[in-house]
């Protein structure tokens, strides 16, 4: 990889993708025969691509071996400090007091799609007041997502660990009405096995190795091609006298260090809310100021922990069955106007990050709590890129300028609150980033809050798309990947009828 590339060879494709996130429904959604180009830095993991890692059983029958999995696919993005100067992630130009530390990238491809808590609640009308689409329109996008998804929220409703854990918060004078069923990316199968969605669900039939092109060499006009395990360089972009557009992308094969250019009629790009303006700095023809809020409006999530041991009563009920078959509770504390978080009770690979099981309490009767508040937009709150500091993938290292006002002191009440009718707290702990590449709505200087349309099409750009979390306008408590599905849905139909 240290090598000089070799020469360059030339592909074609109606619509370039950088990223195998979400905008990979693109080929499903446009409805007619047109050649897709993807590219990924990653590497396909598992039979189908994009599959979500936790359907190998093992994962489902001893959750805390997931977490070795994710902590082997995040990547830092910045790090700060001299006592981490030797970390591949090291930034000497992060300051501390700015940074979002636990900021991480999953480089693969399905990207964070593989391991993902497949929570899929949609976002309350106090998370969605920036947005471009009218409710009517936005409630049936994300209807659609929901179908793409196959988002469901009664495949844990015979579990017993479930049943119990939800009915002692409902009953809970704190939690009255705010208790659900979490809705899930998940089917449960006739014997009770779990299939976890991931990008793979979105792609479809896709997905399947017979029906997408990953031969790097390959001379054939495939319908879908996907190239991973070749780093997006840079676009070449044209600037016009009221518009720009795009017509080519320069990759890398990783493999064999050779440069292949991309010719396009239109490209989208989702490399989720860092990797996106991460690459658009860096291509030919962008610069800060030809997309004013490009990396501004980062939004990110806070997130507060604890793990619970079930009290005597609940155990009791569920029983001490061995071995024990049953699947974790899937229970989510919804958001309300008061009550501006989103609350999720199960069992899903808490120990990530460095932490490590328990071993005096019974597995089975461990639960997590993971609640989600939302962090106030900030034009100011970015992301930046240094052309002359490249991280380990060779691309502008980010640095982060972000300053956080909001006190989450009732949000963490309200968890221990929910902690208190569960059991006791066997460990406590102390975030999602989103709207680096935000859509707007058009009109005067629109360019300046937004860098989008509600399609996704970059302001004052004929064929320049974004797509992935960055594009959510709003701050969120709720898990952000179906609402980026949905306007993926929107940008993608557009594309469709328009390239």
């Amino acid at each position: 990889m240290g090598s000089l590339p070799k020469e360059s060879k030339t592909a074609g494709a109606d619509i370039f993708i950088a990223g195998s996130g979400p905008v990979g429904l693109v080929p499903e959604a446009a409805g007619k025969r047109i050649h897709i180009y993807m590219a990924d830095v990653g590497s396909i993991d598992g039979r189908l691509i994009g599959g979500h890692l936790k359907n190998d059983l093992r994962y489902q029958i001893d959750s805390d071996l997931f977490s070795h999995v994710i902590d082997a696919a995040l990547q830092k993005v910045s790090v700060a400090g001299k006592e981490n100067r030797y970390s591949p992630y090291y930034n000497p130009n992060q300051k501390e007091a700015l940074n979002v530390p636990d900021c991480a990238m999953t480089r693969t491809i399905g990207g964070m799609g593989t391991h993902w808590t497949c929570a899929c609640p949609r976002p309350e009308p106090g998370e969605r007041t920036e947005s471009p689409l009218s409710k009517g329109e936005f409630d049936s996008l994300l209807k659609k997502a929901e179908d793409l998804l196959q988002v469901r929220d009664d495949q844990y409703d015979d579990q017993i660990r479930h049943i119990k854990v939800k009915k002692h918060l409902e009953e809970s004078y704190d939690f009255k009405g705010r208790i659900r069923d979490l809705p899930l990316a998940v089917k449960r199968d006739e014997n009770h096995c779990v299939t976890f969605g991931g990008p793979n669900t979105i792609l479809g039939k896709w997905a399947e190795p017979a029906n997408c092109c990953t031969d790097p060499d390959c001379k054939k006009n495939c319908l879908f091609s996907l190239r991973a395990e070749h780093k997006v360089i840079k676009l070449k972009c044209r600037r016009m006298s009221n518009f720009s557009y795009a017509d080519e992308a320069v990759l890398l094969n990783l493999r064999n260090n050779e440069l292949v250019t991309v010719v396009f009629n239109a490209c989208v790009i989702a490399l989720g809310a860092i990797g996106t303006p991460q690459l658009l700095l860096n291509s030919d023809g962008i610069e800060a100021d030809t997309i004013p809020s490009l990396g501004r409006h980062l939004s990110e999530q806070s997130l507060w922990t604890c793990q619970v041991y079930l009290n005597d009563k609940i155990r009791k009920e569920i029983g001490d069955e061995k071995p024990f078959p049953n699947s974790e509770p899937q229970v989510n504390v919804k958001y309300t106007n008061d009550r501006p978080w989103n609350g999720m009770v199960n069992r899903d690979a808490y120990i990530y990050g460095g932490r490590h099981p328990n071993p005096n309490y019974d597995p089975k009767f461990i639960v997590d709590l993971r609640f989600y508040g939302k962090h106030k937009i900030d034009k100011n709150n970015r992301v930046t890129f240094d052309k002359s500091d490249l991280d380990i993938y060779g691309l502008p290292r980010a640095t982060f300028e972000v300053t956080r006002k909001e006190d989450d002191h009732e949000m963490v009440e309200d968890m221990k609150r929910a902690a208190s009718v569960l059991g006791e707290i066997i460990d406590p702990s102390e975030p999602k980033q989103q709207g680096t590449t935000r859509i707007g709505r058009g009109g005067k200087d629109c360019e300046q809050h937004s860098v989008a349309d509600e399609n996704s099409l970059v302001h004052n750009w004929t064929n320049l798309y974004v797509g992935g979390n960055g594009v959510i306008p709003d701050a969120t408590a709720c898990n952000p990947t179906l609402t980026s599905v949905a306007y993926a849905i929107k940008s993608a139909e557009f594309i469709a009828r328009t390239h």
